[in-house]
């Protein structure tokens, strides 16, 4: 059966220009330059400059309740036709975490004989409902379990299936019921709330950082009668001309009359990792640099933009992984020239290379080729690195700053491209001759670029 296309989601700004200005708005995801930036566009459009003060209010913190929300929802507009209030970072999208659903519901299950109390504190919070509600069976949580079930499908295992069905066992015997349905009535009013007959004058928005869970009941009612917007990474298109990136790009440089070559903009994509906030500031540099020159060149990125740091340590690792000595010495001469010290860059390079094993191990336990350097990033993180995320990511070490599978997946994506170069045993012993490395430059009265010099060479001359 053929499936029908997706409509693409509707333009937010678009709309309220054209006079449909929808009582609430939900903005959140990564990007949140992009999120300030459709916010600040929309107050422009509804509230005029002289008016704004009276008719604009922001509330802010997890201490927020829908009473206070809503007190000032319900105000007149003054001396103007909207009156909008702004939330950030409200307490009702806070459900979704890091941890995938798997991995939550797997911890869940982990402590439900030995810790039943923060078991059923941990599902509650998942699941948005309360301990008395999984007591009960309550259709709120009937309907939870089953989008979950729907969710993650075959990933679950009969004894997690058989755990969902315990829960009302669990919450039953619980000497003191578990807090929180002071939170869940708060979202009880929210919801009451939205499905009530909205104020025609007023505008809701909820600005969240970082993305929030599809299952959230307050999202699927905001979807119902007003926008859900989620403003994630750009990410590469198959080519040029369908990369949305590009699209972004040449549209802010024409602004200022100003075009951008194909190899400028790749060099510019790379160097801030596709991050619009650095690039909004980079392009401001470029332009400024470039003066009267209409259009912007590799040598103008270059000149303007450093290099991201973990590109920087990158190209050193790989130029190592090929025995390049010369490569590698231009690589990290490039690193201290940009203004790092020389006891932070070798962390970084021991940094990487825990990395670059704890990779490699993953990869040789689950059978997985050599990374494709045309592999496209979304690619990966689809179908390598979210994977590894629910199998391994508790075997990993607990610190984020030890586990490769809890930094960003773009510093995993250029990691899994540089395996090929080195075995698992290299490895060990590139990680032990930084450590010695740093110890030196900690305690000798040696050059510290000498002393880097020597780590580069030692690592570029040790037999494969």
């Amino acid at each position: 059966m053929k499936q029908k296309p997706k409509k693409p989601a509707p333009n937010i700004l678009r709309e309220i220009q054209a006079g449909k200005v929808l009582p609430v708005y939900l903005l959140c995801g990564e990007e949140s330059f992009l999120i300030e930036g459709t916010l600040k566009q929309i107050l422009e459009h509804l509230l005029p400059p002289e008016t704004r003060d009276f008719n604009l209010t922001f509330l802010e913190g997890t201490d927020i309740t829908t009473r206070e929300i809503l007190s000032q929802v319900d105000l007149y507009p003054a001396m103007s036709k909207w009156r909008v209030v702004v939330v950030r970072d409200a307490p009702f999208f806070k459900a979704q975490q890091r941890t995938t659903p798997i991995m939550l519901l797997r911890n869940a299950f982990k402590i439900e004989t030995t810790n039943p109390q923060k078991c059923i504190s941990t599902m509650e919070k998942f699941l948005e409902v309360n301990s008395q509600q999984i007591a009960e069976q309550h259709i709120d949580f009937a309907n939870a379990v089953e989008a979950l079930i729907d969710e993650l499908g075959t990933r679950l295992t009969d004894e997690e299936r058989g755990f969902l069905e315990r829960l009302p066992e669990i919450a039953q015997q619980l000497d003191t019921p578990v807090t929180g349905a002071g939170a869940a009535d708060d979202i009880d009013l929210l919801l009451e709330w939205l499905q009530a007959d909205l104020p025609k004058n007023s505008v809701l928005i909820f600005t969240v950082r970082g993305p929030v869970n599809k299952r959230n009941r307050v999202v699927k009612a905001i979807e119902t009668v007003g926008r859900y917007r989620s403003f994630d990474p750009v990410e590469a298109g198959p080519s040029l001309n369908r990369d949305p990136l590009y699209k972004k790009v040449t549209e802010k440089l024409g602004e200022f009359n100003k075009q951008i070559t194909p190899r400028a903009f790749t060099q510019l994509r790379t160097r801030t990792g596709g991050d619009m906030r650095t690039i909004a500031e980079a392009i401001n540099k470029i332009v400024d640099f470039v003066g009267d020159k209409r259009q912007i060149d590799e040598h103008d990125v270059q000149n303007m933009v450093t290099q991201n740091t973990y590109d920087s340590i990158f190209d050193l690792t790989d130029a190592i992984g090929r025995r390049s000595i010369g490569q590698a010495l231009k690589s990290l001469y490039e690193v201290l020239a940009s203004g790092q010290e020389p006891i932070l860059v070798n962390s970084t390079i021991t940094r990487q290379f825990r990395f670059a094993l704890q990779a490699k191990l993953m990869a040789e336990k689950k059978g997985l080729r050599p990374l494709r350097s045309r592999m496209p990033f979304s690619d990966f993180t689809k179908n390598i690195f979210q994977p590894l995320v629910e199998e391994m990511g508790g075997v990993l070490p607990k610190s984020a700053t030890h586990n490769i599978l809890k930094q960003n997946p773009y510093v995993a994506y250029k990691i899994f491209q540089t395996l090929h170069a080195f075995s698992s045993a290299e490895l060990v012993v590139a990680i032990e001759k930084t450590l010695i490395v740093d110890t030196q430059l900690k305690t000798s009265d040696l050059s510290k670029t000498g002393v880097l010099e020597q780590l580069i060479c030692e690592l570029c001359t040790s037999p494969k």
